[in-house]
């Protein structure tokens, strides 16, 4: 026998799933409404007669036959062979939009999007169709929505600015409001602006992915870099941190790069004649790709010989086919057996490796199918610093 918190769980579903705000956009109806349940049996109704008639007494008593709202009770007469006809409800019916919202209790909700429709269309009717696929989400903005319109009708009108979101200049919007509500903007912005002023390879906001998106300017990552030539020495300045896109436009001259993952490690990087170390990065290496002058330089490698440090080893050579690892082979590994360590389990990186050769494949396999021991790793501040000069020398 149906409760009335069932009923009012069942009734719900057509709000939680969207569907009934859906149907306010479109103009169709979904109503009536009918609420199934099991009708007591005929063995229910003898041994519990006492329990059926409270249960039908209090469907009754919040039924709009007695509160003038709500649902109705569809009746069907059964016979019984020893209690005679009874008059059982059979469906519980919400004939009108007007009398599901009084039961629910979601009249303002719906009046408040029937308002923000109202506000969309008038405005910018090209984000009906959101408003249609994600109707309760932007029901949980409706607080800011006209701002949110706002926002967008200014992106529509000045694709591409090519600023700082601090200095767009909106009537009425403080530029925090634009930085709070990024995520939703990722979503509406592209129903408004021309396709031609949009990234589409963007799907997140990771990495200024909506400065990028909608071609803002942004804070741009910095790359951390030691020139190891003195004769490659601008001002006496060995230690540089440059923003990537400046970085890209300035070739330091050295012939030869190193890329360490261990900042310490790039700190006390011995010089080299024509070289330079570009550390700190670990799998943000992939900035590095933005860099064309590395095409033409020696580029080695030097990370953990780990599931990871292989990983991060052929996302660069995927990016600079000339990349060479750099103490990351199976003789460094076993020499320092005494320093291994291990990697976490649920954190290994246990994919496939297109960009390996053969030696180092090899050796990453072993690591991965935990053949010398479980998880083993070596990381690269474990490396002894007289096995770093020594691998140096054949640079002299």
């Amino acid at each position: 026998m149906i409760t009335q918190a069932q009923i009012r769980k069942k009734a719900l579903r057509l709000w939680n799933s969207g569907v009934f705000l859906t149907s306010c956009i479109e103009d169709t109806t979904i109503f009536p409404v009918t609420i199934r349940f099991r009708t007591p049996s005929g063995k229910e109704l003898l041994e519990n007669f006492d329990v059926v008639r409270s249960w039908i007494k209090t469907l009754r008593r919040h039924s709009k036959e007695e509160i003038d709202h709500g649902y109705e009770i569809v009746w069907q007469t059964i016979h019984h062979r020893q209690l005679g006809d009874q008059q059982l409800p059979k469906r519980i019916l919400f004939s009108t939009q007007t009398d599901w919202l009084a039961f629910i209790q979601k009249k303002r909700e719906h009046d408040i999007f029937v308002s923000m429709v109202d506000q969309t269309t008038n405005a910018l009717p090209e984000l009906l169709p959101y408003l249609s696929q994600k109707p309760l989400k932007t029901l949980g903005h409706a607080a800011h929505w006209q701002t949110i319109l706002t926002v967008c009708a200014w992106f529509m009108e000045h694709p591409l600015p090519g600023k700082y979101i601090r200095q767009l200049d909106i009537a009425g919007v403080d530029t925090k409001f634009i930085e709070t509500h990024m995520a939703l903007l990722m979503d509406l912005l592209p129903l408004v602006v021309k396709s031609a002023h949009v990234d589409k390879s963007i799907t997140g906001l990771s990495k200024h992915g909506f400065e990028r998106k909608f071609g803002l300017l942004y804070d741009p990552p910095l790359v951390r870099m030691r020139l190891l030539d003195p004769d490659l020495v601008p001002f006496g300045l060995t230690d540089l941190t440059v923003p990537l896109d400046l970085l890209a436009q300035l070739d330091p001259g050295a012939n030869r790069v190193f890329i360490t993952e261990n900042k310490i490690n790039g700190l006390a990087f011995p010089q080299v004649p024509q070289s330079m170390v570009i550390f700190g990065l670990g799998y943000g290496v992939e900035m590095l790709r933005k860099i064309d002058w590395l095409r033409n330089k020696e580029i080695y490698y030097w990370g953990d010989i780990d599931t990871h440090g292989f990983a991060i080893l052929s996302q660069i050579r995927g990016y600079f086919h000339q990349v060479k690892a750099f103490l990351m082979d199976r003789d460094t590994f076993f020499a320092h057996e005494s320093l291994w360590g291990a990697e976490t389990p649920e954190k290994r990186f246990v994919g496939t490796l297109t960009h390996l050769n053969p030696a180092e494949e090899a050796l990453f396999d072993n690591l991965k199918e935990n053949r010398f021991a479980p998880h083993l790793r070596l990381e690269q501040e474990r490396i002894r610093f007289s096995a770093l000069i020594e691998a140096l020398k054949g640079f002299y």
